[in-house]
């Protein structure tokens, strides 16, 4: 079975509402208790306008959803329900952890929530810790838990980092969903068949602590990527990683690209940096991150690697994507870089960048067309103001 993750529409309201009252009563509480609940709560196209939505579906049917909302000191976590006949496929692990995601991209700092009495130990598993709790009618206690996690900053810096492949298995997403897989692969050449589908690398396991990272990647098709990022990365242990040149001028300024309509990404704003793929494993089966963003770097800018000065390294933890960012300060003025960028994107085959632009403040980062990990760069490197 194929499982989706994706933000819920005005059409979910009724497999939505239906989930939380199946999930709900299967959780012991009288006939008398969940008639009382239904008359208070339910899921309408006012709650979609008003809060985050997220949606689980396996082959099409949403089997579960988690709702929040930005509040001035922390994210509220709303709601989080599941059908109960789809327990111990861990969807409400994944459902808590894309909805944490979201939360960290919104730049919130803590989550905080109002368990279910019968919840609380999932979330004690999961780094959450009571602080409160409130009265409740429906608690056997007549009180539930008001539960908080902190949440770590998307941008950490990164000291050194040691990832390597493989070589003895196949990535389990690429092999249990190769059917789905490959009609979605051909939908997407319809709509542009400039994709390619070339080899890539994907990041199946990691560990970072103390600013050192280790993790282990797998290869797949890039076709089976692009399957899993379309569908909200549907299992909780892969994460995209990838290099990302963070190109600085001589006044300080950053350059992010603007994608070409015929890329994967069209019209999205971001550093210089591509997939990581076999051409960066050593002999050893080291990954070589920061050479493939060098060769990006070359590849979509014509900067070459001499003109660079290296800044800090950080790794930024946006959801499923794992950013490695190093800050090359480059001794020209942010103009002449960007016309030496836009010429050579031109006369290259791929014509990957349609425009370039230059970050002057941490504001002109912040464009719905930027990405959330090239966003948080944006905040990290420049200021409020332009000095």
């Amino acid at each position: 079975m194929t499982l989706k993750i994706r933000s819920a529409c005005s059409s979910d309201t009724k497999d939505l509402t239906a989930i939380l009252y199946e999930a709900k009563g299967s959780r012991g509480y009288t006939l008398e208790q969940m008639d009382g609940f239904r008359s208070q709560f339910r899921i309408d196209d006012a709650l979609l306008e008003n809060m985050d939505v997220i949606v689980a579906e396996l082959d099409g049917k949403p089997v579960g959803f988690a709702a929040g909302c930005l509040q001035p000191d922390h994210y509220l976590i709303d709601y989080l329900f599941v059908l109960p006949e789809t327990a111990g496929r861990g969807i409400g692990r994944l459902l808590l952890e894309r909805i944490s995601d979201l939360a960290s991209t919104l730049s919130a700092q803590r989550l905080r929530l109002e368990s279910d009495a019968y919840a609380e130990a999932f979330y004690l598993a999961r780094g959450f810790k009571r602080v409160s709790t409130l009265s409740s009618q429906m608690a056997p206690s007549g009180k539930i838990p008001v539960m908080e996690k902190d949440l770590s900053p998307m941008v950490q810096e990164l000291k050194s980092l040691d990832i390597r492949l493989d070589r003895t298995s196949c990535w389990p997403f690429e092999e249990s969903n190769r059917d789905a897989i490959n009609a979605h692969w051909s939908k997407a050449l319809d709509r542009n068949p400039h994709l390619w589908n070339g080899r890539v690398l994907k990041l199946t396991s990691h560990v970072f602590d103390d600013g050192i990272l280790t993790g282990i990647c797998h290869e797949t098709s890039f076709a089976a990527f692009l399957a899993w990022r379309d569908w909200g990365a549907p299992d909780r242990t892969t994460r995209n990683l990838f290099g990302s040149a963070l190109i600085r001028s001589r006044e300080g300024f950053l350059l992010y690209g603007v994608m070409s309509e015929w890329t994967a990404n069209p019209g999205q704003i971001y550093p210089p940096g591509g997939n990581i793929d076999m051409a960066d494993v050593r002999e050893d089966g080291r990954v070589n991150v920061l050479g493939s963003l060098y060769r990006e770097l070359v590849e979509e800018t014509g900067l070459t690697p001499d003109q660079v000065i290296e800044g800090p390294l950080f790794a930024v933890f946006d959801g499923p994507r794992l950013c490695i960012g190093r800050v090359m300060n480059i001794d020209e003025p942010a103009e002449e870089l960007r016309t030496r960028i836009l010429a050579h994107s031109l006369a290259s085959e791929e014509q990957e960048l349609s425009d370039v632009r230059i970050l002057r403040t941490s504001s002109d980062g912040q464009s719905p067309k930027t990405t959330t990990y090239a966003r948080a760069l944006a905040r990290k490197l420049l200021p409020e103001r332009h000095q």
